[in-house]
């Protein structure tokens, strides 16, 4: 040892110290790397599991003042700055979306960052166009060279459609941010739901449907499942799981074939109310499905006319489509009717023999004339309630130009439609289960 100088021993030390291993994953590099190159500091960040790119989401606990490459507005436009002799603007507004994005040669990526100002707050997403690297192999998403000056068609095609997923994800900021207090409010939130699930946008898609299932008197069970399925299909279990176990809760009579369901835990639950009810499960999940397409192609029209009267032609467009589920529905309808005669509630539970109801109710009034005498030995069977034979009943009525008996019915111009005798509305309306009429209560 006394042969060993101070300086052998430095040099030691150092060469242990460059040889110990980084205990940094490759995700915490990459992050690291990124942040090295953003314009501005950020206090909190987290990944996203959603999307075609990598893709950080971040909060900073003040307003963010560095100047935008480009501005985004509500309606679309796309503002860049400082070009030419337009005015950069001087602070952002929660009404647009700040864009940044960053060229990087060097780790050959491109770096869009979006902006979005939420009471005195920045919040944004940096979405990370990475090219094949050994430095980053799992976020190289591109082999290609997105930082070449040659490439820049393409690049600028990608930022082009992040500013589609920047819009969405500002309407999602500006949605409801509570339950559901009407079912309007339900279905607004299923339809923004599953609009950010169809861009990719999971999480977000995951936070909405949360909401809108946050209250149980709105919810379509049936859509439970549905959302589940989705959340499988993307690996998300837990919240696939979670979904089901909200339906288990809502509907005592809920199952699926035990030996057919992916989800193990939920087995021996399924095989205990197969064995107490004993559904034709293919049938009642065909009339459920029925049930929730009508529902939802209808709501999702007339909630866009409310909406935005102006835009005719998408209008339009969903018209067409939620008569054409009318159609369908009612060709499948009147099968299931043929093969079966009308489904009892020990066939296919509530849901499923209120469908065959539903698509009636919104046939053509021949349709319905002759689906009347069904539905009248139905609800002598039992089969279902008697209101629902009451509403079909006024329906027709008002269609053929006859007082309403029940006042389940409006005229185009929004008012109760004329009734028989208002004196006995209400009286009517409970002998079938109708909750009264409160401007002919005494």
């Amino acid at each position: 040892m006394k042969g060993i100088t101070k300086l052998t021993l430095l040099m030691l030390a150092l060469m242990l110290v460059g040889c110990r291993p980084s205990h940094m994953t490759e995700q915490q590099r990459f992050e690291k790397s990124i942040l090295k190159e953003l314009p501005f500091s950020i206090d909190s960040i987290c990944w996203l599991t959603s999307g075609d790119l990598p893709t950080i989401k971040f909060v900073n606990a003040g307003y963010t003042d560095a100047a935008p490459d480009a501005e985004i507005r509500p309606d679309g436009d796309y503002w860049v700055c400082n070009m030419f002799d337009s005015e950069p603007p001087v602070h952002q507004t929660e009404e647009n979306i700040w864009r940044n994005v960053l060229v990087s040669r060097k780790n050959q990526r491109v770096v869009c960052i979006d902006r979005y100002l939420r009471q005195g707050r920045t919040v944004g997403y940096c979405y990370v166009l990475q090219s094949e690297r050994k430095d980053y192999p799992t976020y190289g998403t591109f082999h290609w060279d997105v930082s070449d000056s040659r490439n820049v068609e393409m690049v600028g095609v990608m930022l082009d459609d992040l500013k589609d997923l920047a819009l969405k994800r500002h309407q999602l900021n500006n949605a409801l941010t509570t339950t559901p207090a009407s079912q309007d409010d339900y279905w607004r939130l299923i339809f923004h739901a599953d609009s950010l699930f169809d861009a990719r946008l999971y999480d977000e898609a995951r936070q909405v449907y949360d909401l809108a299932f946050g209250e149980d008197r709105y919810i379509l069970p049936s859509q439970l499942s549905q959302v589940a399925s989705k959340m499988s299909s993307i690996g998300d279990y837990q919240a696939a799981m979670a979904y089901l176990r909200h339906r288990l809760a809502m509907e005592k009579d809920y199952y699926e074939d035990p030996l057919m369901t992916p989800y193990s835990e939920l087995t021996d639950t399924f095989a205990l109310r197969s064995r107490q009810w004993r559904y034709d499960l293919e049938l009642k999940k065909t009339l459920e499905g029925i049930f929730e397409r009508d529902q939802y192609d209808r709501l999702l029209w007339s909630q866009a006319v409310k909406n935005n009267p102006g835009d005719i032609e998408r209008n339009e467009v969903l018209a067409r489509r939620a008569l054409m589920t009318d159609s369908l529905n009612l060709v499948l309808v009147s099968t299931i009717l043929s093969q079966y005669g009308f489904p009892s509630r020990e066939l296919v539970g509530d849901f499923g023999n209120q469908a065959v109801w539903l698509v009636f109710q919104h046939a053509q009034l021949d349709y319905q004339k002759r689906f009347l005498p069904q539905l009248e030995t139905a609800v002598a069977r039992g089969d279902i309630a008697p209101l629902y034979l009451a509403m079909l009943r006024d329906r027709i009525d008002v269609r053929e130009g006859r007082p309403q008996r029940y006042g389940t019915q409006i005229d185009e111009k929004g008012n109760l439609a004329p009734l028989v005798d208002p004196s006995r509305v209400n009286q009517w309306r409970q002998e079938v289960g109708l909750p009264i009429l409160e401007q002919f209560s005494e």
